[in-house]
């Protein structure tokens, strides 16, 4: 890679990490161009160069996030010493942490009406997410923690369920932080935290 190779990529990480910043917590139609770029130190001319709207600039700070959070669950789930328990509470930490970063508003950034966009998920979802959330379950069961009545194939449609939820405009303008921080907690522990006895 060449100098000039470098210094574009430089400036390209620049943006979305700019981006990144602002896209959070701020609807994407109230964060001008200008801004971004004082942010990241470039010319505004650099947003159109280099991924041709601020809209695209937005699509690739989101899949940016995605594969981190992507590759530190995944890093998770191959730990192969850490017990299932503490791999659920990690998950956990990791999703409030992520949830507190992500307001209402920002919310309303992700694309999921671009069809560009939910391919992306969708290809994130079923082709990489599948096989170790299987990998996950699997070990839930052999340590005595899932239900082994509960089969990898509901859990998958189940998670599913809340993305497409997820996708719904009118359900995002009720996602504030405390609700998904709520659903990520009946997801991993669901609604009696475990399985009823007889004494209930």
């Amino acid at each position: 890679m060449n100098g000039f190779e470098k210094r574009r990529n430089e400036k390209k990480k620049q943006l979305v990490h700019a981006l990144t910043d602002l896209v959070g917590t701020r609807n994407l139609r109230e964060i001008g161009v200008r801004e971004i770029a004082e942010r990241a130190g470039v010319s505004p001319a650099s947003i159109y160069n280099f991924f041709g709207s601020k809209e695209e600039l937005a699509k690739q700070v989101f899949y940016q996030v995605s594969e981190e959070v992507f590759e530190e669950i995944q890093d998770l789930i191959d730990n192969e010493e850490m017990p299932f328990k503490d791999k659920v509470k990690k998950m956990i930490s990791i999703s409030y942490k992520n949830q507190e970063m992500l307001n209402s508003e920002g919310l309303k950034n992700f694309m999921f009406e671009d069809p560009d966009f939910r391919q992306y998920i969708e290809e994130l979802s079923e082709k990489r997410s599948l096989p170790i959330f299987v990998k996950l379950i699997n070990q839930g069961k052999a340590e005595g923690d899932i239900a082994q009545g509960v089969s990898a194939k509901a859990i998958m449609m189940y998670m599913n369920s809340l993305s497409m939820m997820m996708s719904n405009p009118q359900v995002r303008e009720n996602l504030d932080v405390e609700i998904r921080k709520e659903f990520t907690h009946l997801f991993m522990y669901g609604v009696f935290g475990s399985e009823p006895t007889d004494e209930w």
